[in-house]
């Protein structure tokens, strides 16, 4: 961290979280018999689910389950069961549940009902974070009907299926619940088998909850299945996981699933991170959330640029709304460009150094630094503040990025803390990503400490200076030729408990030189005779800033 040294730059202070359409998943309903279910291995375990390594700053969102048109009859078996009840065909159809199902079905127990980290407050939904996904409130239903087409049994599955994902590994489990939660007529017991498989660069190693599937109303089913999409360095997989059931009477063989669907939303497998991240997997779709935080205990000065250009420019990079894009190509060259033109301020903080923001860590970084805000952040009373330097009184707030006065201790506090969350939240190249920031916010102080510093400022430690000029019709009242001027109005200042140390005044001699090298600096001239200097001590290292008053 740092506190600004004293200076005569002016200053401006200010107080320093669905990226594709929601993709409704699709029921096809299969009418020819034309694949077969592989049979699972014969001793195959569940294994327990991956619990995510995702920091909890994810939020949820939903896709609709939307029902297919329309149903799968099939003609019952001559002499079955079935047939010998009068029952010529059996017909299966799937649905989300109804809206106003709000709770799980009766008779399902709790850990059926909480399948993967799933909403089930939203049944006939899929749920999504980064890290996880699920969907209650599937409804299949299995109806007999007899020669005239009339209803004579009904039986109704409600399944629900959810998984968390890791950000470091690429294997993962995926729970399947499903209850029988109706029964009428001449069905009073189902057979349900249910198989999973996943797309390219995706294997479904074990492909069966369970084995059997006999189920009678009130009684659940449930199980894992597990996937695999292993990575080499730099390469990422993108694939739907799919589901599909073969729903029977008792007894009935079923060679084709009579319901299927896939996943509303793709699971992206990668190790493609870069740095010491190792391989893992996510819901590309959820948009990535990277926190940064910066306390007063912390070199936290760019980590406050952030914050204060999210609040203060029209581009409020990486607020909600506003995500930022991860680009792995180009940084150097869009840091460069950003802090291009940069002047280091070596009297106002220690080994200064320029920040960028956008940075280029970020497709939206790499503005011309001519065009850029110039600021430095301060330390002051317990929080991080922000002056506007750039020798102006008015803030652009169209200003398309920042450069930052920071010391390289700063910078690296940032960085560490940006390459983790790329990690955490597995940011690959092209991912857009909100970067909340999070700053101290001091309370119970002095107005003029809870107030933003008027403009222009110069901080003093943990307050503030200001001197006001008013014009003058002639800088030299004998000698017009230098025409008008200005000279000292008015002085404030906002003195809290830490204080910068000063300087004191300048002798003759030293005052002498130090106007020479102010009128250089700034192309002035006067009359040595009639204009005096008035240092101002300013805090910090402490320099003197050089007035002129008209006698």
């Amino acid at each position: 961290m740092h506190g600004i040294r004293g200076g005569r730059a002016t200053r401006r202070r200010a107080r320093s979280t669905v990226l594709t359409v929601l993709t409704a998943l699709t029921l096809v309903v299969t009418t020819a018999a034309t694949s077969q279910a592989a049979e699972p291995p014969a001793t195959a375990k569940a294994s327990a689910t991956t619990k995510s390594a995702a920091p909890s700053a994810e939020t949820t969102e939903t896709s609709p389950f939307a029902s297919a048109s329309g149903e799968d009859c099939t003609a019952t078996a001559p002499g079955s069961k079935e047939r010998r009840a009068g029952a010529v065909e059996s017909c299966v159809t799937v649905t989300p549940a109804p809206a106003k199902a709000k709770t799980r079905a009766a008779g399902a127990p709790a850990a059926a009902a909480a399948a993967g980290s799933c909403d089930i407050t939203n049944p006939g939904n899929y749920s999504y974070e980064r890290f996880s996904y699920c969907v209650t409130g599937i409804n299949v239903t299995y109806i007999l009907r007899d020669s005239r087409g009339l209803e004579i049994g009904r039986g109704t599955l409600a399944v629900s299926t959810g998984a968390d994902l890791s950000a470091t590994a690429t294997t993962w489990s995926e729970q399947v619940t499903v209850t029988m939660t109706g029964a009428s007529g001449d069905v009073t017991a189902l057979n349900a088998k249910f198989r999973v498989s996943c797309g390219a660069g995706c294997t479904a190693t074990k492909t069966a909850p369970w084995y059997g599937g006999a189920i009678t109303l009130g009684q659940t089913l449930t199980g894992n299945v597990t996937y695999s999409s292993p990575q080499t360095t730099g390469s990422s997989a993108s694939f739907l996981t799919s589901y599909a059931m073969f729903v029977t009477s008792p007894g009935a063989t079923a060679t084709d699933p009579n319901a299927s669907w896939d996943n509303a939303r793709q699971v992206r497998c990668d190790d493609a991170v870069g740095g010491t991240s190792v391989a893992g997997c996510a819901v590309p779709s959820e948009m990535a959330v990277v926190p940064m935080k910066a306390t007063s205990s912390d070199a936290g000065g760019v980590v406050a640029t952030y914050g204060w250009a999210q609040k203060n420019l029209n581009g409020a990079w990486g607020k909600k709304g506003s995500p930022l894009t991860r680009s792995t190509t180009g940084v150097a060259g869009r840091t460069a460009a950003t802090c291009g033109g940069f002047t280091a301020q070596p009297e106002l903080v220690d080994t200064d150094s320029c920040a960028d923001f956008p940075f280029g860590e970020a497709k939206e970084g790499g503005a011309p630094g001519d065009r850029c805000v110039d600021v430095i952040p301060n330390l002051g009373n317990g929080e991080w503040d922000t002056y506007v330097l750039n020798d102006g009184h008015v803030l652009d707030p169209a200003s398309p990025c920042v450069q930052s006065h920071v010391t390289p201790a700063e910078k690296q506090f940032a960085a560490t803390q940006l390459a983790e969350g790329f990690t955490d939240q597995r940011v690959i190249d092209g991912d857009a990503f909100e970067l909340p920031v999070s700053t101290p916010d001091t309370t119970g102080q002095a107005r003029c400490l809870s107030n933003p510093a008027p403009t222009p400022s110069i901080p003093n430690g943990d307050g503030w200076f200001r001197n006001e000029t008013e014009p003058v019709p002639f800088v030299n009242q004998t000698d017009h030729a230098d025409g008008p001027g200005l000279r000292p109005a008015r002085a404030q200042g906002c003195i809290a408990r830490k204080r910068g140390k000063g300087t004191g005044t300048s002798n003759p001699v030293t005052g002498m030189k130090d106007a020479e090298a102010y009128k250089t600096a700034n192309g002035l001239t006067y009359d040595q005779s009639r204009c005096h200097l008035i240092p101002s001590v300013l805090g910090g290292k402490g320099t003197s800033e050089l007035t002129r008053r008209n006698l």
